[in-house]
């Protein structure tokens, strides 16, 4: 099929049918790098016809859950590939974040979005040598070797608790300085780990079992020490046939919905605001929360409420 100056409707439902029929389908569209020398936007035309770029043809692709195979340029047009994603169910075993799983291959930092964002999140966390970090949820803690790119030649003291004792034994081997313990975070805050400058959570908060309110407060006001930062992540997309595909997803929902996403990430922005924390929201398919609380920051009446509670948590945890 040859599209020249089609409209997108008309391209998107090819392509569905031919996925659907054939499991790829294969056109040829006005060269998109034709269109960017000419400065077209995405819909103008030019001489071959209507441009689109090729961040529209990945996104058709992501839309379709079709792969977008290299393109190959013919004359003034290019010849696009898009093959149906092989996807499997999704694991819903009591192994599935074990080590050897489908989830212990996948290397976040991977995603360029979240490689940029998590080490911007860290410089704003403004760690010093020796500063004491609390990584929740840290599976084999691959994202913990974006420390040693923030603050080359820093020592942190870091903990780092797991509910997977598989993937805390990688964790191990790959990072001998720090330690893991196996724990659910819904038993924290525990005043006998003490206090910590960093408490990094990617990924966690929204699981089965945990109610965000509640274990924020208790992570506020009995383990985070004053002056100390957040960065909490929320996932905003799902694998599909080994690729990120955007947008949260709802069970028995066709389309991503970003209701839950929305309100948790809202939900926790407002409460670390309230309670003295500058607060960022970042990311694309993590959307990462990061709260800085400045020591001194705070009014008098702040501090006052800050005691009361966390002599409130005190007496419920102690």
């Amino acid at each position: 099929m040859i599209f020249r100056r089609e409209p997108l409707d008309t391209v998107l439902d090819w392509l569905h049918a031919e996925l659907e029929r054939a499991g790829e389908a294969i056109c040829w569209v006005p060269d998109p790098d034709a269109g960017h020398g000419l400065g077209l936007y995405a819909g103008e035309s030019g001489p071959a016809g209507i441009h689109r770029p090729y961040l529209s043809w990945l996104d058709a692709a992501e839309l379709l859950d079709a792969h977008f195979l290299t393109p190959e340029r013919e004359g003034d047009h290019v010849r696009l590939h898009f093959r149906r994603r092989a996807t499997l169910p999704a694991d819903r075993s009591a192994d599935r974040y074990a080590a050897g799983s489908e989830f212990s291959r996948i290397d976040k930092l991977e995603d360029p979005h979240l490689h940029r964002d998590l080490a911007e999140a860290l410089t704003r966390a403004d760690l010093k040598a020796g500063a004491r970090i609390l990584s929740l949820g840290v599976n084999s803690g691959q994202e913990l070797t974006l420390l040693e790119s923030v603050y080359p030649g820093h020592r942190f003291e870091l903990l780092g608790l797991d509910i997977e004792a598989s993937a805390l034994a990688l964790a191990r081997a790959r990072f001998p300085a720090f330690r893991f313990e196996l724990r659910d975070v819904t038993t924290l805050p525990d005043p006998a780990l003490g206090t910590f400058d960093l408490i990094l959570a990617l990924s966690l908060l929204q699981s089965p079992g945990i109610v965000i309110e509640d274990l924020l407060r208790g992570l506020r006001l009995g383990q985070l020490a004053a002056g100390g930062a957040f960065i909490l992540g929320f996932p905003n997309a799902r694998y599909r046939g080994q690729t990120l595909s955007y947008g949260a997803r709802m069970l028995n929902f066709a389309r991503p919905d970003l209701s839950l996403l929305v309100r948790d990430v809202a939900g926790v922005r407002r409460h670390l605001q309230r309670h003295g924390f500058t607060v960022y929201v970042t990311g694309k398919y993590e959307v990462l929360v990061t709260a800085v609380q400045h020591e001194g920051g705070a009014s008098g009446e702040t501090r006052r409420k800050r005691r009361e509670e966390i002599g409130a948590v005190q007496e419920t945890v102690g």
